[in-house]
């Protein structure tokens, strides 16, 4: 698929209203990434947890488990509902979020798990991390305010998985773009260089994250890494658009998400995402100083 053929135009300005029906999804799609996180090996990388954006579902699935048969959870964005899924993306059971909690969204879960003959307590939360404190972890329901908010973030997480498809294919060493369930961010590590143990010692992420300490709204990042050495943040190289360099406690390239609504066309906006990362992308090579072998 050709970056023109999937971008959705984008059309709300970032609100507090917006920023908030994405966390309702973050703390939704926990109980997508319990199922796979708690019946999978765990990856070094904590890959069993983390979902990836399908467009026949208009949501997030997590990862497959076979079982009976082959199913996952998923998170579908429009009607807001918890989904367990066959290996063709058929629904197997639903569960409608809105007016629920969060205890009635994991018993859900251990339903499905014991229907495809699993034990109650072979489904556990997450632990590793926790998420920014919400009403919801006091028993506050989940709730769509408006289906337009969904409607929107969920064109940001299809025009974010195949911008980030697109950028990262260039590179032999790239992970799958993924969407991970601990900052909810949809993203990619290129890997330019290993060491003896084939661990990686200098990478570049990019992503779309949501908003935190970083930015205030989504955005676009692209941001380079190095195990070892300094990187030399004075000598950057300028962005497209009003993209900017962020340096302190993180470091990279932002484009936020604000700036590509306002843009008054599909195109236009898709033209200036992947501006942004073939730009930083190049920057950030220059800033690490590193050679890779593209595909």
């Amino acid at each position: 698929m050709k970056l023109n053929d999937y971008w959705q135009q984008l059309s709300y300005e970032p609100t507090t209203e917006l920023n908030e029906a994405a966390r309702q999804l973050h703390h939704a799609s926990q109980f997508v990434a319990i199922f796979g996180n708690s019946l999978l090996p765990k990856a070094s990388d904590d890959s069993q947890s983390n979902m990836a954006w399908l467009p026949s579902l208009n949501g997030l699935a997590g990862q497959e488990v076979n079982l009976r048969q082959r199913v996952r959870m998923a998170l579908c964005y429009d009607n807001f509902e918890l989904q367990l899924i066959d290996e063709n993306e058929n629904p197997i059971g639903a569960f409608p979020l809105s007016g629920q909690t969060k205890s009635t969204a994991l018993s859900f879960v251990r339903t499905q798990a014991r229907e495809m003959g699993l034990k109650d307590s072979q489904i556990q939360p997450i632990s590793h991390f926790q998420l920014p404190e919400h009403e919801l972890d006091k028993g506050a329901p989940f709730r769509m305010v408006d289906p337009g908010h969904h409607q929107e973030l969920a064109r940001y997480r299809q025009n974010a998985h195949f911008a980030l498809q697109e950028a990262a294919k260039a590179y032999d060493y790239a992970t799958p773009v993924a969407t991970w369930p601990h900052h909810f961010d949809t993203g990619s590590v290129i890997n330019l260089a290993f060491d003896d143990s084939s661990n990686a010692v200098k990478t570049i992420g990019i992503g779309l994250a949501m908003a935190d300490q970083v930015c205030k709204e989504f955005y676009f990042y692209v941001s380079p890494w190095q195990k070892k050495g300094t990187i030399n943040w004075k000598d950057l190289r300028s962005l497209p658009g009003n993209a900017e360099w962020k340096n302190g406690p993180w470091n990279g390239a932002v484009l936020k998400l604000s700036d590509v609504v306002r843009l008054s066309n599909a195109a236009e906006q898709r033209k200036l995402v992947d501006s942004f990362l073939q730009v930083a992308i190049a920057a950030s090579l220059y800033l690490l100083g590193a050679e890779t072998v593209r595909s």
